[in-house]
């Protein structure tokens, strides 16, 4: 049955490509410079959600008067419903249309917004994230239909990067602004500035919304949900395990539970999809040997950048550099980001897909290196070019990648971009989360073993310790009198300049760890490219003559 819209009949390549996507005729210039714009400020409210939560984070506790593991679940909340989002959205714009898929997504956004700026209660805190989360994967998707609107021909896979792209580059610019936002001291700043981000996407989508796709009404089935939900809760366990095991540590007995559960209902939702004739999750095409690279290279790229959350942000915390002096850092990051998406599109080329990641992984090696050998003087704006660097890599590096997982998929069919979301959401959150967790145990251990080699040297038969004590001793006599008082606070004193010490030098063996790690990688990289250069094999062949046959576009040299 043919497509029609407002009296007009779709022609066959405007179609959508698969159900649940919007249709793309072809529009005038000024309408898609339209949808162009809307998308940025789609993939970018993405990015806010993230950001905003991770910025405001030691506010929030401090407000509602939380404890550390009651301020993890908050953060748990938000990542345990945004890693499940993508395979449930895909059903549902597929079984009931995307229309009903964007009230939804404006619906989280709004709930979201309005009961973080309303009810200042802990429980409501843990709901509006659970619906910031379903806002961020909604708005995501939708800013990538919108780009995908802005071009045309084969261009529009250039759609698919720049959503991706442009969503990451709203988690620092977010996290930039929120000094900004306290206002008074409050976070009703930073909830209002949330608030008309809702209501501004509402206003676009309802403006120019997309072009109407086709559904599929039985395609969402009871044991759909039955494996859904085994899924979903198994990964939201998971999510839970690396969040809350860097806040109560790992020989906390319920996390325990926590683990088990979470790979037992995965693995039985996995092993229901193994035996389904048309399942939701192909289980066989997600362990060919393609798609586990793919989801390897996710898991890692994942890591390296975890050498900004937890390396670099982690650092400065350790030197005692508060949120107010990390702005301009934030925007530096932000920046990089921005450079790596257009250096992806410039790099881009689809007889070649894996050159830029070389070149990302490369950067990563260069960046950490530079930051080998900081020291408790160590200040933000020493970090801005090695930052800038992983900043870059971190987006040079993802373009390709999705583009390939999203070729691979959908040379399959169309259905396995469910699986591929699947793939690729879980690389990138749970490698986020793990990379995290190992590296912030890695930071412990590392600490722990500093400290007890200074400790060696803190003995008061030690005569520079023993002059050390008597300059603090000296700066305190001012304020106290008392003799025992005075040298214990100096001896204090020494003992948390001993322990920052200890702190900052575990971050340089982190820095140098990563660096390592990115080398070796890049070094495996370049070898696997040379080969395939020098047999002229070209790992996409296939997938590109169907997809493109499929679109009804030829291969062209302008993507």
């Amino acid at each position: 049955m043919p497509l029609q819209s407002g009296g007009y009949t779709f022609k066959p390549h405007e179609m959508p490509f698969m159900p649940g996507s919007p249709a793309s005729p072809e529009h005038p210039k000024k309408r898609r410079l339209a949808y162009l714009a809307i998308g940025l400020l789609l993939a970018l409210s993405s990015g806010f959600q993230n950001g905003l939560l991770t910025a405001s984070l030691p506010q929030l506790r401090g407000d509602l008067s939380l404890d550390l593991q009651q301020g993890g679940w908050i953060q748990a909340a938000y990542f345990m419903a945004y890693a499940c989002m993508s395979v449930l959205f895909f059903k549902v714009r597929k079984a009931y249309g995307l229309q009903r898929f964007v009230r939804i997504t404006l619906f989280a956004q709004l709930a979201a917004s309005l009961l973080q700026l309303v009810y200042h209660h802990y429980e409501v805190q843990l709901i509006a994230c659970v619906a910031a989360a379903i806002a961020a994967s909604g708005l995501l998707v939708l800013s990538i239909y919108y780009m995908m609107q802005g071009f045309t021909g084969t261009k529009k896979l250039v759609g698919l990067v720049f959503g991706l792209g442009l969503m990451q580059v709203g988690t620092p610019l977010a996290q930039s602004l929120v000094p900004l936002l306290y206002g008074d001291g409050n976070l009703n700043g930073v909830f209002a500035f949330q608030a008309t981000l809702a209501l501004a996407c509402t206003a676009c989508l309802f403006a120019l919304p997309l072009p109407p796709g086709i559904t599929v009404r039985k395609s969402f089935t009871l044991t759909d949900a039955l494996s859904f939900t085994l899924f979903a809760s198994g990964i939201a366990l998971l999510c839970a395990f690396l969040v809350q095991g860097r806040t109560v540590w790992w020989t906390t007995q319920w996390l325990g539970w926590l683990l088990a559960g979470g790979v037992g209902l995965t693995g039985l939702a996995l092993y229901i999809e193994s035996t389904r004739h048309k399942p939701m999750l192909d289980w066989h095409w997600m362990t060919v040997p393609q798609i586990l690279i793919f989801a390897v290279m996710g898991t890692m790229a994942r890591l390296l950048t975890s050498e900004q959350t937890v390396g670099a942000a982690g650092l400065m915390g350790a030197v005692g550099v508060g949120s107010a002096q990390m702005s301009t850092f934030y925007l530096i990051v932000a920046g990089g980001m921005l450079a790596g998406v257009v250096g992806s599109l410039i790099l881009l080329d689809i007889n070649d897909i894996r050159r830029p990641v070389m070149v990302a992984l490369a950067c990563f090696a260069l960046g950490a290196w530079l930051e080998i050998g900081v020291g408790i003087q160590t200040r933000p704006a020493q970090l801005y070019f090695s930052q800038f660097i992983v900043a870059f890599a971190s987006l040079l590096f993802m373009g390709p990648m999705m583009l390939e997982g999203a070729l691979r998929a959908l040379a399959k069919s169309p259905d396995h971009m469910m699986s591929f979301s699947a793939v690729f959401g879980l690389s990138q959150t749970l490698g986020g989360l793990a990379g995290a967790a190992a590296f912030s145990a890695f930071l412990t251990y590392r600490t722990r073993d500093h400290l007890a080699a200074i400790a060696q040297n803190l003995t008061l038969s030690n005569p520079a310790l023993a002059a050390d004590i008597q300059r603090n001793a000296a700066a305190l006599s001012a304020t106290l009198s008392d003799p025992v008082l005075l040298q214990g606070r100096a001896v204090s004193q020494i003992t948390a300049q001993a322990g920052k010490e200890a702190s900052v030098a575990a971050y340089s063996d982190l820095f140098a760890l990563l660096a390592a790690m990115a080398a070796v990688s890049t070094l495996v990289a370049v070898a696997l490219w040379l080969y395939r250069r020098h047999y002229k094999i070209d790992i996409l062949a296939a997938e590109k003559a169907k997809v493109f046959a499929a679109l009804g576009n030829r291969v062209s040299d302008d993507i």
